[in-house]
């Protein structure tokens, strides 16, 4: 009779624990603050039902990968040159998120964009030959995501039938990853069966992802004191007397940073970054070259795809095309033509679908734009954010 008390007693213990969970990731997933939209992490990348809560009229998602990394502690990242501002950008990457992930979140997201507007980021190095590599691309899959890509209703069937296919071939490397997205296609895809018909043990895995998913969002929060975090503001200096972002202000401090940050190197990058990896493979890898380029990849069709579900769903993408670091890539010998080849072929999809573009292939030499060989640096993302700013305004 103890042993079956204290397992009762154990059962109820359970129980009260969960529910408490439960109630505490609620309050967390409702709880609003601006630090939440520039947070950049992967258990937020995988709720896309805590991001639809927060999507009002003045926010835009900003999709990229890992560039949204970097210069986060400077007063020319996104996240700081918009603080304080009405319009809100939701950070969305890190490495290894690229077209096919943003073209799934963009159709999850549909019905709780207020504003209908995006911005992707485009990196060059997504697009080499082989393109996402599946480990990653697994990786960063989010299943939540997927399922609210598929009973998307405004999305083509077409569009539906090429996401899932790229998707079914980079998650070969997860089979049971791989069977579970197979199930969810059986109900969640038009004319396959519908949500009613669901299996239990299904029923009960979808239930139990979206506690897990809502509960990590919840404990990161926590841990990491994201909503704690007192409203911020750009520094003054870099506002105008009517409170707006002052980019030539900006601008010129970006300059003047960078020029002390890169200490003189002959390419123009962070003198950390020059000393602990450039000096060390310079003499080797001189007119070495990229022996698969940037011009032929299954990325342009992932692309390609994005830009599709933007059209379906009547969202108006910005597309940024973000440069190279001219003076390391003539190094290696990596020739400016068979980079145009790469900018071309990423400007003439983008104007097929009548996309508005930034375009900064022009900037692969314009000093202390360029962080270190392929990331933005302080220049860089003064221009990027004008942009954007331009876009939201518009």
């Amino acid at each position: 009779m103890t042993k079956i008390k204290a397992f009762f007693a154990a059962l109820v213990l359970v129980f009260c624990i969960a529910l408490s969970m439960h109630f505490y990731a609620d309050a967390k997933s409702e709880a609003d603050s601006p630090s939440y939209y520039s947070w950049t992490s992967e258990v937020k990348y995988k709720d896309s039902n805590a991001m639809k809560s927060r999507l009002d009229e003045d926010t835009i998602p900003v999709l990229g990968s890992s560039e949204l990394q970097h210069q986060k502690k400077t007063p020319y990242h996104p996240s700081n040159v918009f603080a304080g501002q009405q319009t809100k950008l939701m950070l969305i990457g890190a490495g290894y998120y690229q077209s096919l992930f943003h073209a799934t979140l963009v159709a999850a997201l549909d019905d709780s964009m207020e504003n209908r507007k995006v911005v992707l980021i485009v990196a060059p190095q997504w697009f080499r030959k082989s393109g996402v590599k599946p480990e990653a691309y697994a990786s960063r899959f989010s299943e939540q995501n997927y399922i609210e890509m598929l009973k998307n209703p405004r999305l083509s069937e077409e569009t539906k039938e090429y996401i899932v296919k790229r998707t079914h071939k980079l998650l070969k490397v997860d089979p049971k990853g791989l069977e579970r997205v197979k199930k969810f296609e059986k109900y969640f895809t038009a004319g396959k069966g519908n949500e009613e018909d669901i299996d239990l043990a299904t029923d009960w895995y979808l239930k139990f992802m979206q506690e897990k998913e809502k509960t990590n969002v919840a404990l990161r929060l926590t841990a990491y004191e994201i909503l704690d975090k007192p409203d911020e503001k750009q520094e003054e200096s870099f506002l105008t007397a009517a409170g707006d972002i002052d980019f030539d202000a900006l601008r010129a401090a970006a300059a003047k940073d960078g020029e002390e940050a890169c200490g003189g190197n002959p390419f123009f990058v962070k003198k950390s970054y020059y000393d602990n990896y450039i000096v060390k493979v310079m003499d080797e890898v001189k007119d070495e070259g990229i022996r698969t380029g940037y011009s032929v990849s299954p990325e342009f069709d992932d692309f390609e795809c994005f830009l599709k579900v933007c059209t379906e769903l009547g969202v108006e993408p910005l597309i940024v095309i973000s440069p190279v670091n001219g003076y390391w890539y003539d190094w290696i010998g990596f020739p400016a033509d068979a980079r145009e080849e790469y900018y071309s072929q990423v400007r003439d999809l983008t104007e097929k679908y009548g996309a508005k573009m930034a375009d900064f292939s022009d900037r692969e030499y314009e000093e202390y734009f360029m962080e270190d060989t392929v990331h933005v640096g302080w220049k860089g993302w003064v221009d990027v954010c004008e942009e954007i700013y331009r876009f939201a305004n518009e």
